[in-house]
């Protein structure tokens, strides 16, 4: 089935909408959320809990009206049927010129909808070939966490992957391993997996806190770049591809570890 485009109507309706208005804030200035989506068979969103609460977390630093999650809440169950994936875009809608927010905004609320892909393990079952990103992640906690409409430092990253990448690995401007370029980033050390703080940049993925919150994996202040090239075994994860190992950051090579494949299983169930 094709992409489709929906916009979500004042009385809680999806209806068609093919177009943006030129002066939306999220053209203009970024001045928005989003999430991406993946659908159970049932159309159900098994994650929606996490989507709903990252969403939560980025209207109150944007200063959002908190109403709005409640109202997503009950829109995201009559998301329309026939598509496993989508990505919820809401901005703080049109105003003019100038970064003042508008005192009263009509926040706009879209939907476009997609057939997700295969999960990773599937498309890739020897695993993500990734390398180091030369492009590193500024440090602003403020707007940690969440899913904003400012992407430029993955767009540049995405724009600088090595050939024959599948993904890279994404330090900040300390030197600290933060995430992929669109994962989140997870590896073996003597203590068990473990995957890095997010306090000062980064997007704290909806798998990540699934997995956070089954206790499958802790984390951590601080990652290093050797602490990631002598792991035992390294995974990435993000809603549309799961968990996807990782054979290689670079030259240095990892081994498939049997309790990643239990991982992915146990997540992949979730969307039955």
């Amino acid at each position: 089935m094709a992409d489709a485009l929906f916009s979500l109507s004042d009385n809680g309706h999806w209806f068609a909408s093919d177009s943006l208005s030129a002066v939306d804030r999220g053209l203009q200035y970024g001045d928005g959320l989003f999430e991406t989506l993946r659908r159970a068979s049932d159309g159900s969103v098994p994650l929606k809990a996490f989507h709903l609460q990252r969403l939560q977390r980025g209207f109150k630093a944007l200063g959002f009206d908190a109403s709005l999650v409640s109202r997503l809440d009950r829109a995201l169950d009559s998301l329309p049927a026939g598509f496993s994936a989508a990505k919820l875009v809401v901005t703080r809608g049109d105003s003019a010129r100038g970064y003042l927010p508008p005192q009263n905004p009509q926040y706009h609320i879209q939907c476009q909808c997609f057939s997700a892909p295969a999960f990773a393990c599937e498309r890739l079952p020897q695993g993500l070939t990734t390398d180091i990103s030369d492009i590193s992640l500024a440090q602003q906690p403020l707007l940690a966490g969440f899913k904003h409409l400012n992407r430029l430092e993955q767009v540049l990253i995405r724009q600088g992957f090595p050939e024959g990448c599948d993904e890279v690995v994404v330090t900040d401007t300390s030197g600290h391993v933060i995430e992929g370029c669109m994962s989140n980033v997870f590896l073996l050390s003597q203590d068990g997996w473990i995957t890095p703080s997010l306090h000062n940049c980064g997007v704290n993925g909806v798998v990540r806190r699934w997995l956070l919150q089954q206790g499958k994996v802790a984390e951590a202040d601080e990652i290093s770049l050797q602490q990631l090239f002598s792991a035992r075994a390294v995974f990435m994860s993000n809603t549309l591809n799961g968990i996807a190992v990782v054979q290689s950051v670079g030259r240095h090579q990892y081994h498939q570890h049997p309790e990643v494949a239990e991982l992915q299983q146990e997540f992949q169930e979730l969307f039955a």
